[in-house]
Order: C-alpha cells, then sequence, then structure tokens
C-alpha cells in the first residue's frame, strides 16, 4: 500500500528533526569546571633550633608573697597600684596610727611609773642596809626591802620591753616593702579594717623569673626530667627563645586533672620576660635541620608513604609531598621535607584531595571576624 504525507506532517518531521540536531549539539558541549574546594591551610613552623612538646604557661617570679599587716586597724591609705614597680622600704599603705599612738603614750607611763617604783625601793633598801649595820633593824626586813627592790626593777625592765615591742607595733601601721619588686594584685582597699595577718595585696621580688606550666602524669614527667634541653617561647615574640632549667616538680599529681605543676627557671632572661605573659615551655631535644611542626590532621599517608598536600601554583592546586615523620606529638608532627616557611600546607580533609584539584586556600591561623 502506498501512503502519502500531507504538508502538515512534512513540516512536523522537519520541525523533530531539527530539535534532534539540536540536543545532539548541546551534548557535544563540555560540562562547566568545579569550583575550588575550599581548603583550611597553615604554614610550617620551623625547627631548625628546636623540637619536642610544648605545654603552655605562664611566666611568673621565684618568690611572691601575699604581703599583710603585722597589726589589726584601718587602712587609710593606698599608695601602690597593680604593676607598681617599688624600692625596698617603700611604703604600700597605712593604717590609723591613732590607736597604736595612744598605746605607746600609755606604755611611757608605764615605764615613769616602773622607773619611780624602782628608785624607791632601792633607796629604801639601802637605808635598811645602814640601820642594819648600827644594829636597829633586824636581817630578816633587809631581805624584805632586798626583794621588794629587785622585784621594782624587774617590772622596770617589764615596762621598758613592752614600750619596745609598742613601738614596734606602731612602726606596723605602714606596710613596708622588703624587697624591690612589683605589685600584682589588691586584696584590701581604704577604709576596710583588716586582721593582723590579713592578706592586703601581692607581691613579686624582682629577680628569676620562672614559667610555671602543668605535664600529664605518667611518662611527661619522666621526659621532662629527663629532657635535654628545655626551651622558652613568648606567645607575643615567637622567634625569641631562652634557655630553661627545671627549678621544681610536684611530686604528686592534681586530685581532679591529674597534672603535675612545673616550674621552670629562664636562663638569662630580659626585658621581654614580663610577669604575666604567656609562654611555651617546648621539651625535646635539638631539632634535625629542615624540620617543621604541622597539625596532625595535615600528615596522611599515600602508598605506605607519610604525604602532606600543599596548595601552590596560579591557580591553586593541590599537589602531594612525601615527608618524613620525625616524631608524633599530643596534636602536631614534626616533619622532615621539601618544605619552606611561606608554603601553604592543607590542614584538614587531606583524605579527600586528589593531586591537580583546585583549591581555594582559607588561612587557618587568620582571626575570624564576627
Amino acid at each position: 500500500m502506498h501512503r502519502s504525507f500531507g504538508p502538515h506532517t512534512a513540516a512536523g518531521l522537519s520541525l523533530a528533526f531539527t530539535l534532534i540536531l539540536s540536543l545532539s549539539a548541546c551534548g557535544d558541549k563540555e560540562a562547566p569546571p568545579a569550583p575550588p574546594r575550599p581548603v583550611a591551610v597553615v604554614k610550617p613552623a620551623g625547627l631548625d633550633a628546636l623540637a619536642g612538646e610544648a605545654y603552655p604557661g605562664t611566666v611568673r617570679a621565684r618568690v611572691e608573697s601575699a604581703l599583710s599587716f603585722r597589726v589589726a586597724g584601718k587602712i587609710i591609705e593606698r599608695r601602690a597600684e597593680i604593676g607598681m614597680h617599688v624600692d625596698k622600704g617603700a611604703v604600700l599603705a597605712v593604717l590609723d596610727p591613732i590607736d597604736a599612738r595612744l598605746n605607746v603614750e600609755a606604755s611611757n607611763a608605764a615605764v615613769k611609773a616602773a622607773e619611780a617604783e624602782a628608785r624607791l625601793t632601792k633607796s629604801e633598801y639601802k637605808r635598811h642596809e645602814d640601820l642594819l649595820a648600827k644594829g636597829f633593824v633586824s636581817q630578816s626586813l633587809v631581805d624584805l626591802r632586798r626583794n621588794e627592790a629587785e622585784a621594782a626593777q624587774a617590772r622596770l625592765d617589764q615596762a621598758k620591753s613592752q614600750l619596745a615591742v609598742i613601738r614596734n607595733q606602731a612602726g606596723y601601721t605602714s606596710l613596708v616593702a622588703d624587697a624591690p619588686g612589683t605589685v600584682t594584685e589588691l586584696l584590701s582597699e581604704v577604709g576596710q579594717n583588716v586582721a593582723a595577718g590579713q592578706a592586703v595585696l601581692n607581691f613579686a621580688r624582682d629577680g628569676e623569673r620562672e614559667v610555671r606550666i602543668t605535664v600529664p602524669e605518667g611518662g611527661a614527667v619522666a621526659a621532662l626530667r629527663n629532657s635535654a634541653t628545655l626551651t622558652v617561647t613568648l606567645w607575643s615574640l615567637p622567634d625569641k627563645r631562652y634557655q630553661g632549667r627545671i627549678r621544681e616538680v610536684s611530686a604528686s599529681a592534681d586530685p581532679q586533672l591529674r597534672t603535675h605543676e612545673a616550674r621552670i627557671t629562664i636562663v638569662d632572661p630580659d626585658d621581654d620576660i614580663r610577669l604575666g605573659t604567656t609562654a611555651s615551655v617546648i621539651v625535646g631535644a635539638s631539632a634535625v635541620a629542615g624540620s617543621f611542626r604541622l597539625p596532625l590532621t595535615a600528615v596522611t599517608e599515600i602508598n605506605g608513604k607519610p604525604t602532606i598536600w600543599r596548595a601552590q601554583g596560579d591557580p591553586l592546586t593541590a599537589q602531594p609531598v612525601n615527608v618524613e615523620v620525625l616524631q608524633f606529638l599530643e596534636r602536631d608532627a614534626i616533619v622532615r621535607g621539601p618544605l619552606k616557611p611561606d608554603d601553604q600546607v592543607i590542614s584538614a580533609g587531606v583524605h579527600l584531595l586528589l593531586p591537580g584539584m583546585a583549591v581555594k586556600a582559607i588561612d587557618r591561623s587568620a582571626p575570624v571576624g564576627l
């Protein structure tokens, strides 16, 4: 049978053929490239001079004390402020001196009365000795007068000693620095009544400076004691390094935290070592040249070899770099490899990367704006 197609049918076939060609042409176009993957990056911390576990702490004075008055009273003046450096003998605070002055006057009067009594009993004793020599009085009466004179002299000596004590106490109404140092904390204010021995302020003497750190119990304490070197760095000046020396490690661990407090003396401190400064004590031997500290999350393994990923090129792409792991720390790793301090090392999600993958670097150390 022969079929014929009308004009409408032919037009429809032509339109369908055109659509098929158009769709085929669209399928031949390449898909748009994937956007760069955001990745956190850090700069490797060079450890050409040191390596090891780092413990944070604060700079403290070797000798710190809570200063107090040796007598009770009301504070009427305070001449010290937090952070003030004072010399030996400087007056830091003053108590109301009225009561102390009255006590001194009363003790003076007691001494004068004791002196008068001592003079009287002494003269009576001398007179009775003369009468005994003439036979007018008995020996027992002379002995009685001698005892009275000795007792009066003892009371005079007691009154003089009491006067000296009260005079000293009058001097204790001024709180004086017994050494040069710095006021670190104020614990009382003007107008406050304080008891004898109640802390008024905390005081740090000049001299040795140390960093107080806490070390987990167990092997970390032994590693600290046996460390070949101790290096102190300041967080505000990370490029400066100071030699440390163990002064004290607590024998027992804190019952709640299970950590030992250690005090590390800073050898040859300079003016940058200030009280309260945040510092780190690095426990370990001298580092291998070309070693770096990186977060543990930056280290992975490819084909059985330790590897880190570096964001490099323009545009940035992820490229694997084989390294040698020298030491695993609690949160970091010490590695050696072809790295530079200004490299951008990818610090997270390294198991999702592929060589040549486009990435967008986000500095992990940069401050976050809120």
